[in-house]
């Protein structure tokens, strides 16, 4: 879960770190909220409150010089999207810092140490992510914390409130950026705070942040329906994690991390346009599978369905797929819909005589013509995306 900017720096002050004066404007009591601003200092930034960065690029940070300019300041960013098309719900109006230096700070989780890690920079602010080989990288024992930190020793008392934050809040991300140094000490101009969404169940107070996707924009109706339909039984997931991609015509069931992964990008890399992502995996049932399907076929301007999967070591290729078939069989399927599978496990080759057999009664019982291809676990996952184009291309030769 990714936290707006005035959300984080929620956790930045519990902890006693600093952020500048503000006010926070709702866009539903902006006047009043507009009204509370004249006690600050002007000049002011004012920020939309979205779940991406780089906002200034984007022209979603304001200047107001003067207090009777913010009115109409407030209400231009109102008038904006987010680049996920969303609106504009809160904007902070924040005093200026006067700084001397500018600074980049994070703590996060390092695959490579297996540890929590600092990275630092002596120059901070727009453009992180082209200078990110110039950062400093210093694991965190756990059981030690932060003691020091020969970088920039002065940052230490600073640096152990951001790692109490990371541990209390069961962060995957805290990052600072920038977070200057003024003559009252260090202040956090902006923070980008993610929480694992694993420990919701350890903390309650997350409820207030309502319910966000894991790619930080309110999740679809489709989406919702997905989670509720993983979560319907314990066994296995299906649907999890789902994306809609409004503009695409392929609907898509992976299986396993790194094939999905690998499936996404060799669809890509050929052109193709996937209208979702959506992963099941570790055996779930027949029916959670069919629900997925159905759910995944009833997304608009469908062609095709592709259901490209790693070689399962447990999970029933025969019952999954057994599931997917109902979905298929029954769907409304445009003429010339287009079915790929690539899977390989248990009972995979009694599987796909079944598929084979039920999809070829759907062609007969629906009158139209709907192309079939499968391929077992000896057959690349990349290449499957090169398949799938012919299939397109052959409908237009």
């Amino acid at each position: 879960m990714i936290l707006k900017e005035f959300e984080g720096k929620q956790l930045l002050t519990q902890v006693g770190l600093q952020v500048p004066k503000s006010v926070l404007v709702a866009i539903q009591t902006a006047d009043a909220d507009v009204l509370a601003a004249q006690s600050l200092q002007f000049p002011v930034f004012v920020k939309a409150q979205v779940f991406h960065g780089n906002r200034k690029l984007e022209g979603l940070v304001l200047k107001a010089n003067a207090f009777d300019d913010l009115s109409s300041v407030v209400k231009a960013l109102f008038s904006k999207k987010d680049r996920f098309g969303q609106t504009i719900s809160h904007v902070l109006v924040e005093e200026m810092a006067q700084f001397t230096q500018i600074l980049y700070v994070s703590i996060s989780y390092s695959t490579t140490t297996r540890t929590p890690v600092i990275q630092f920079s002596k120059q901070g602010g727009v453009g992180m992510d082209e200078r990110g080989d110039k950062m400093s990288v210093l694991p965190i024992s756990i059981s030690k914390g932060i003691v020091e930190f020969p970088e920039y020793p002065e940052l230490v008392p600073e640096l152990k409130q951001l790692f109490e934050i990371f541990l209390k809040n069961d962060a995957s991300l805290v990052e600072i950026n920038p977070l200057v140094r003024t003559q009252a000490g260090f202040v956090c101009l902006d923070a980008k705070i993610e929480l694992e969404d694993i420990a919701s169940f350890r903390h309650p107070e997350w409820e207030q942040y309502g319910e966000r996707s894991q790619i930080a924009k309110p999740p679809t109706a489709v989406e919702r329906k997905a989670k509720e339909i993983s979560r319907s039984d314990t066994k296995g997931v299906a649907g999890e994690s789902f994306f809609e991609f409004p503009d695409g015509n392929i609907g898509v069931m992976a299986s396993g991390g790194g094939a999905s992964t690998l499936a996404m990008d060799a669809l890509l890399a050929e052109g193709l346009r996937p209208a979702n992502y959506t992963e099941y995996s570790g055996n779930p049932t027949k029916e959670k599978v069919h629900a997925l399907t159905k759910l995944v076929l009833s997304l608009p301007r469908l062609e095709a369905l592709y259901v490209v999967g790693s070689n399962a070591n447990f999970t029933d290729i025969y019952d999954t797929l057994s599931g997917v078939v109902d979905g298929l069989v029954q769907a409304d399927l445009p003429d010339g819909f287009k079915i790929l599978i690539r899977r390989g496990g248990p009972r995979w080759q009694e599987a796909f005589d079944m598929v084979t057999e039920r999809i070829e009664q759907k062609r007969q019982q629906s009158g139209r013509k709907i192309q079939l291809k499968l391929f077992g676990p000896d057959f690349s996952i990349v290449k499957t995306a090169r398949e799938l184009k012919k299939m397109f291309q052959e409908d237009q030769e």
